[in-house]
Protein backbone atom coordinates (compact mmCIF):
# COMPACT_ATOMS: atom_id res chain seq x y z
CA UNK A 1 0.00 0.00 0.00
CA UNK A 2 3.05 2.79 0.83
CA UNK A 3 4.74 1.59 -2.30
CA UNK A 4 1.51 2.39 -4.25
CA UNK A 5 1.25 5.93 -2.35
CA UNK A 6 5.02 6.68 -3.22
CA UNK A 7 3.90 6.17 -6.91
CA UNK A 8 1.00 8.50 -6.81
CA UNK A 9 2.76 11.90 -6.91
CA UNK A 10 4.57 10.83 -10.48
CA UNK A 11 1.32 9.10 -11.98
CA UNK A 12 -0.21 12.80 -10.95
CA UNK A 13 2.54 14.85 -12.62
CA UNK A 14 2.26 12.39 -15.64
CA UNK A 15 -1.01 13.02 -16.12
CA UNK A 16 -0.57 16.84 -15.95
CA UNK A 17 2.19 16.44 -18.36
CA UNK A 18 0.15 14.58 -20.89
CA UNK A 19 -2.46 16.84 -20.86
CA UNK A 20 -0.49 19.76 -21.16
CA UNK A 21 1.16 18.44 -24.36
CA UNK A 22 -2.58 17.74 -25.79
CA UNK A 23 -3.47 21.30 -24.41
CA UNK A 24 -0.10 22.33 -26.55
CA UNK A 25 -1.30 19.92 -29.54
CA UNK A 26 -5.04 21.45 -29.48
CA UNK A 27 -4.11 25.09 -29.61
CA UNK A 28 -1.41 24.31 -32.43
CA UNK A 29 -4.31 22.57 -34.54
CA UNK A 30 -6.45 25.47 -34.29
CA UNK A 31 -3.94 28.20 -34.97
CA UNK A 32 -3.44 26.15 -38.32
CA UNK A 33 -6.71 25.94 -39.13
CA UNK A 34 -6.89 29.67 -38.43
CA UNK A 35 -3.77 30.27 -41.30
CA UNK A 36 -5.58 27.59 -43.54
CA UNK A 37 -8.81 29.75 -43.68
CA UNK A 38 -7.11 33.04 -44.70
CA UNK A 39 -4.23 31.32 -46.85
CA UNK A 40 -6.71 31.10 -49.48
CA UNK A 41 -7.60 34.57 -49.49
CA UNK A 42 -6.38 34.21 -53.05
CA UNK A 43 -8.11 31.66 -54.70
CA UNK A 44 -9.57 32.60 -57.99
CA UNK A 45 -12.33 29.62 -58.00
CA UNK A 46 -14.66 31.04 -55.80
CA UNK A 47 -16.73 27.56 -54.98
CA UNK A 48 -13.29 26.25 -54.19
CA UNK A 49 -12.22 29.01 -52.03
CA UNK A 50 -15.33 28.69 -50.43
CA UNK A 51 -14.83 24.61 -49.58
CA UNK A 52 -11.50 25.37 -48.22
CA UNK A 53 -12.27 28.02 -45.66
CA UNK A 54 -15.68 25.71 -44.90
CA UNK A 55 -13.49 22.94 -43.98
CA UNK A 56 -11.01 25.12 -42.16
CA UNK A 57 -13.72 26.41 -40.09
CA UNK A 58 -15.04 23.04 -39.14
CA UNK A 59 -11.60 21.88 -38.12
CA UNK A 60 -11.30 25.20 -35.87
CA UNK A 61 -14.38 24.35 -34.38
CA UNK A 62 -13.05 20.60 -33.57
CA UNK A 63 -10.09 21.79 -32.22
CA UNK A 64 -12.23 24.67 -29.77
CA UNK A 65 -13.97 21.68 -28.86
CA UNK A 66 -11.02 19.35 -27.99
CA UNK A 67 -9.41 22.42 -25.82
CA UNK A 68 -12.68 22.88 -24.18
CA UNK A 69 -12.87 18.98 -23.20
CA UNK A 70 -8.87 19.43 -22.20
CA UNK A 71 -9.35 22.51 -20.02
CA UNK A 72 -12.13 20.84 -18.18
CA UNK A 73 -9.69 17.96 -17.19
CA UNK A 74 -6.63 20.22 -16.76
CA UNK A 75 -9.24 21.89 -13.78
CA UNK A 76 -9.78 18.47 -12.55
CA UNK A 77 -5.98 17.92 -12.10
CA UNK A 78 -5.56 20.88 -10.54
CA UNK A 79 -8.22 20.67 -7.86
CA UNK A 80 -6.32 17.43 -6.88
CA UNK A 81 -3.61 16.99 -4.31
CA UNK A 82 -1.96 14.08 -4.97
CA UNK A 83 -0.12 13.95 -1.48
CA UNK A 84 -3.42 13.44 0.23
CA UNK A 85 -4.12 9.34 0.91
CA UNK A 86 -7.01 8.10 0.15
CA UNK A 87 -9.10 5.15 1.72
CA UNK A 88 -11.83 5.64 -0.71
CA UNK A 89 -12.56 5.75 -4.56
CA UNK A 90 -12.66 9.66 -5.10
CA UNK A 91 -10.96 11.77 -7.34
CA UNK A 92 -7.16 11.57 -6.72
CA UNK A 93 -7.61 7.97 -5.61
CA UNK A 94 -4.51 5.62 -7.06
CA UNK A 95 -6.51 2.23 -7.27
CA UNK A 96 -4.76 -1.28 -7.44
CA UNK A 97 -6.49 -4.05 -8.97
CA UNK A 98 -5.55 -7.63 -10.09
CA UNK A 99 -6.31 -6.00 -13.24
CA UNK A 100 -4.85 -2.91 -13.62
CA UNK A 101 -3.84 0.35 -11.66
CA UNK A 102 -5.98 3.17 -11.96
CA UNK A 103 -5.53 6.84 -11.37
CA UNK A 104 -8.91 8.03 -10.87
CA UNK A 105 -8.61 11.95 -12.59
CA UNK A 106 -9.16 12.83 -15.60
CA UNK A 107 -9.18 10.41 -18.68
CA UNK A 108 -5.69 11.21 -20.05
CA UNK A 109 -5.42 7.27 -20.62
CA UNK A 110 -2.45 5.23 -20.56
CA UNK A 111 0.43 6.66 -18.64
CA UNK A 112 3.80 3.85 -17.94
CA UNK A 113 5.19 5.44 -15.05
CA UNK A 114 7.98 3.93 -12.84
CA UNK A 115 7.98 0.43 -15.01
CA UNK A 116 4.44 0.66 -14.06
CA UNK A 117 1.06 0.71 -16.51
CA UNK A 118 -1.55 3.10 -15.06
CA UNK A 119 -5.04 4.53 -16.66
CA UNK A 120 -6.04 7.67 -15.92
CA UNK A 121 -9.39 7.53 -15.91
CA UNK A 122 -12.23 9.99 -15.04
CA UNK A 123 -15.18 9.23 -12.28
CA UNK A 124 -17.81 9.28 -14.95
CA UNK A 125 -15.69 5.75 -16.32
CA UNK A 126 -17.88 2.79 -15.50
CA UNK A 127 -15.27 0.64 -13.94
CA UNK A 128 -15.06 3.51 -11.13
CA UNK A 129 -19.09 2.91 -10.26
CA UNK A 130 -17.91 -1.13 -10.55
CA UNK A 131 -15.21 -0.29 -8.03
CA UNK A 132 -16.46 2.05 -5.54
CA UNK A 133 -19.06 -1.05 -4.72
CA UNK A 134 -16.79 -3.40 -3.89
CA UNK A 135 -15.35 -3.47 0.11
CA UNK A 136 -11.69 -3.43 0.16
CA UNK A 137 -9.80 -6.59 -0.74
CA UNK A 138 -13.04 -7.71 -2.07
CA UNK A 139 -13.59 -8.38 -5.38
CA UNK A 140 -16.22 -9.11 -8.01
CA UNK A 141 -17.73 -9.25 -11.69
CA UNK A 142 -16.86 -6.49 -14.17
CA UNK A 143 -17.54 -7.17 -17.85
CA UNK A 144 -17.65 -10.86 -17.18
CA UNK A 145 -14.12 -11.10 -15.82
CA UNK A 146 -13.49 -11.26 -11.89
CA UNK A 147 -12.21 -8.23 -10.42
CA UNK A 148 -10.19 -7.77 -7.02
CA UNK A 149 -9.48 -4.81 -5.31
CA UNK A 150 -6.30 -5.02 -4.02
CA UNK A 151 -5.52 -1.66 -2.51
CA UNK A 152 -6.09 2.73 -2.59
CA UNK A 153 -3.47 5.28 -2.09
Amino acid sequence: MNNLFSLKQAVHDACVSTLQERIEQAVAGMEQARESSTADTKSSAGDKHETARAMAQLELEKQAVALGNLREMEHVLQRIDPSQRCTAIVPGSLVSTDQGTYYISAAAGKLDVEGTTVMAISMQAPIVEFLKGIAPTGSGKFNGRKVKLLSVA
